[in-house]
């Protein structure tokens, strides 16, 4: 279980991506901590470094990143963190299905608690996420916007720890789940979410992180 991820002068450039956008983006260097059981909102403008540390604490930075990350308060590589982190609105696990196989939230969701062993039955799964009836037997291709709770809660049920929002718009951030969140915070999970919309974040969040004009803002 990750408790903490710290950063200590860290920084990285790194390619961002998800079903709608793409970008290449880097970020100042970071001294702070990331505690489990909060929401972390992470501003900027697109391609303004907001996602790009995000994609590294999911793990998926590069290899020519400068200073420190501690992970549980012992020096880890930043990859490492790959093993405990979702990256939400994607519909392809790890060790469930591939491409070719897509197949449905509740086949996602068994495969994956027959693989981290926790005791959670997949209805149990499926309410506390909200997941609706009518997409829950579905191939995840066509379970349209509810693929984020999808996402979440399979990776819920593989026992990952981080969950990583792609960077969110004005209409996007407007869809992200109060509920939900709550259920992340209430089982210890850190969440971070990229976007411009510093206000609606601040609602959803327990802290921020503001990157203008040069400057890390902690809040």
């Amino acid at each position: 279980m990750i408790d903490s991820i710290q950063c200590i002068d860290f920084q990285d450039g790194v390619s961002c991506v998800s079903p709608l956008f793409q970008s290449k983006e880097g970020f100042l260097k970071l001294n702070y901590s990331f505690l489990s059981g909060n929401v972390y909102g992470i501003v900027s403008d697109f391609g303004c470094g907001s996602w790009g540390l995000v994609t590294c604490l999911g793990g998926r930075g590069s290899d020519y990143y400068a200073g420190q990350m501690l992970i549980n308060g012992t020096v880890a590589q930043p990859r490492d963190l790959l093993l405990y982190a979702a990256f939400i609105g994607e519909n392809v696990f790890e060790g469930i299905n591939s491409k070719r196989d897509i197949l449905s939230p509740r086949k996602c969701i068994e495969r994956a608690l027959s693989i981290s062993g926790q005791n959670y039955t997949v209805d149990k799964i499926k309410r506390m996420f909200s997941l609706s009836d009518e997409r829950f037997e579905r191939d995840l291709n066509y379970v349209s916007g509810e693929i984020d709770k999808i996402s979440i809660a399979v990776n819920f049920a593989l026992g990952k720890d981080i969950y990583c929002f792609p960077w969110l718009n004005e209409h996007d951030i407007c869809n992200v789940s109060k509920k939900v969140l709550d259920t992340l915070k209430e089982h210890k999970k850190i969440v971070l979410i990229p976007t411009s919309q510093k206000r609606q974040v601040k609602r959803l969040s327990d802290y921020l992180i503001i990157i203008s004009h040069g400057k890390m803002i902690f809040q």
